[in-house]
């Protein structure tokens, strides 16, 4: 991975940027290790163990965040902010309150490695980029041409096509597209991709420029969005959505379209892959047409964005592993693992795409008309009201118009604090390679389900918790929403408790596994001793009130996804019983709403050396 020195210059200012974020939380406990916030849990598994590979010396942390900026703004406020960040749903107006505190790329020749079109969106009223897009997922139109074949329909080339598509297979008495339109981020895909060509023109480029980088109200053009909306109106029209659509979730709407009853699904290349394996059809992508031209583009959203902690910049040292680390996220390898598997779209111009052989897409690959998601928090839910509305015959367009400009410019209200926290536990290693926050978080979640013992993966786990008062949503982003689990009981013998535990250490997922300090699990009810080999960690001792766990006692112990997929390989004929539809962050929720304290933390573990 030799780059010029320009390059490396550029790069190194890059990583910057996202280390200064996560360095702030280290540099408070004058820590030099290198803090790494990835917004789910899958990164954890895949992008984490090749950096790891790739630098084994280095002294790196991978924490789960989540998919909000506010997490990252929460820090900030605590003098924690983490050396880098990441997110995927971004939009430079709900990051402001962070660019004071973030490097800018801008000054180093990283930048220059990005197509144009991949950073136009990212610079700030300064012209400074604070934030980097890693690479792209395609979302797409999934269509069955097996089915389109069978019916002698041809697949469409524009939007003109495309509507006479749809009129054909619904009188055929087939759906012509199915969407999850549930789902907040469903909604957004439908008013820019209904609309591509108006966000695309030079009038969109100018109101998403003047949108990403406004530091108070979003100023609308009332020409440019009457037209989107009209064109928005006209897609759901074409395409047969009603009011039934409203209610349709991913689960109904991939049902439908895996069974043949819809001709058109939406999703990522995983997706359609997912599909492919499930369907006996040739699945093929369509692009998005523009209703006002012949052009057609592929839209996408980042898998990542990263920003720097600007304080990196003071420490060379870890400013140099920062660059590393942006470095094989950059990478083509890097850029595989991050997008889980081919079909990935490369912002970076010496990497080369990863979209060869995708049928429907040969000609806006080459000319590389993308687009790239608007995607400000309050888009969301601003798009679900104003689609909703469309569909449900509540709105016209100029209501629905009205409703998502009153949505995007929305005051948020000052959100009361449900609980006053009195303690202050870090989400950091202690001195016995625990993580007090965990441990109180987990401890808490275990005394409310009654169980005895606890185990989980320590990347459930985002935030310290703070003294003083705190909002339910801030409490909600002490664990990882985006990675959310379900809750198990099962109850075991210590036997069968302690070799959980040990195969835990050694083999808890394919694709993950203990190799370092950080990622210890996160243990209540019982402490685990465990020995720092040469290449992970072994299982020395359980103990339960200081004395060594009962072999032959039976314990009941709550468990998440991981650990209960552990235990069913060496004891597949255990009764495990799912705590209703409680999810670790729910239960944790749940618990402060009433205002209550959490649980003090425990001595869980003892690394011996």
């Amino acid at each position: 991975m030799q780059k010029t020195k320009c390059y490396l210059a550029a790069l190194v200012s890059g990583v910057l940027l996202v280390i200064g974020i996560l360095a702030g939380c280290g540099q408070s406990k004058k820590d030099d290790h290198l803090t790494v916030y990835l917004w789910e849990n899958r990164l954890m598994k895949n992008i984490a163990p090749y950096i790891h590979e790739q630098f084994p010396d280095q002294d790196i942390e991978f924490i789960i965040g989540n998919n909000d900026t506010d997490l990252y703004s929460y820090f900030k406020e605590h003098g924690e902010l983490p050396d880098i960040m990441t997110v995927r749903r971004f939009s430079g107006t709900d990051a402001q309150d962070l660019q004071p505190y973030l490097m800018d790329f801008a000054s180093y020749d990283v930048v220059s490695k990005y197509y144009s079109y991949a950073v136009e969106y990212y610079k700030d009223t300064d012209n400074e980029i604070q934030w980097l897009p890693i690479c792209a997922l395609p979302q797409t139109i999934i269509a069955n041409k097996t089915l389109f074949d069978q019916y002698g329909i041809k697949v469409p080339e524009n939007y003109e096509e495309y509507v006479q598509v749809c009129q054909q297979f619904y009188d055929k008495g087939i759906k012509p597209y199915s969407m999850n339109l549930a789902e907040d981020w469903a909604n957004q895909e439908i008013i820019q991709a209904a609309a591509i060509g108006e966000f695309t023109s030079l009038a969109g480029v100018d109101w998403r420029n003047k949108a990403e980088t406004s530091a108070g109200e979003i100023k609308f053009d009332d020409v440019l969005w009457k037209r989107i909306f009209s064109e928005t109106s006209q897609f759901l029209k074409d395409s047969h959505f009603s009011k039934e659509d409203i209610n349709v979730n991913v689960n109904t709407g991939t049902q439908m379209f895996v069974e043949g009853k819809s001709a058109m699904f939406h999703g990522q290349p995983r997706d359609m892959q997912k599909f492919q394996e499930q369907m006996d059809a040739e699945l093929i992508r369509i692009p998005y047409f523009s209703q006002t031209s012949d052009s057609s583009f592929v839209y996408m959203f980042p898998s990542l964005n990263i920003a720097f902690n600007k304080e990196l910049e003071k420490n060379q040292e870890k400013l140099d592993t920062a660059l590393d680390v942006l470095d094989c996220m950059i990478s083509e390898q890097g850029q595989k693992l991050i997008a889980d598997g081919s079909g990935v779209i490369s912002f970076n111009t010496d990497v080369p795409s990863m979209m060869q052989n995708v049928p429907g897409l040969e000609e806006e690959i080459k000319d590389t008309s993308i687009y790239i998601r608007y995607s400000a928090q309050k888009s969301f839910d601003a798009s679900l009201e104003a689609v909703h509305g469309l569909l449900s015959g509540k709105m016209d367009e100029m209501q629905a118009y009205n409703a998502f400009r009153s949505a995007m410019n929305s005051k948020d209200s000052k959100e009361k604090s449900t609980v006053n926290f009195e303690n202050e536990y870090s989400i950091s290693l202690n001195d016995k390679s625990g993580r007090d926050a965990a441990s109180s978080i987990l401890t808490t979640i275990r005394e409310e389900n009654d169980a005895q013992l606890a185990l989980t993966p320590y990347y459930y786990y985002t935030s310290s918790i703070y003294k003083g008062e705190c909002t339910r949503s801030r409490v909600g982003l002490m664990t990882a929403k985006n990675s959310d689990t379900p809750l198990y009981l099962v109850k075991l013998n210590g036997e069968q408790v302690y070799e959980l535990v040990k195969k835990y250490l050694t083999e808890a997922d394919e694709n993950f596994y203990v190799t370092t300090k950080y990622e210890l699990p996160i243990a209540s009810g019982m402490k685990i001793i465990v020995k720092n080999e040469e290449n992970g960690f072994s299982l020395k001792d359980i103990t339960i009130n200081d004395k060594k766990i009962d072999t032959e006692k039976e314990y009941s112990i709550l468990l998440t996804d991981t650990t209960k997929s552990i235990l069913k390989k060496f004891n597949p004929k255990c009764a495990i019983e799912q705590i209703g539809d409680t999810t670790l962050s729910s239960a944790w929720i749940a618990a402060m709403s009433n205002g209550q304290q959490p649980s003090a933390p425990e001595d869980y573990i003892e690394v011996e050396k």
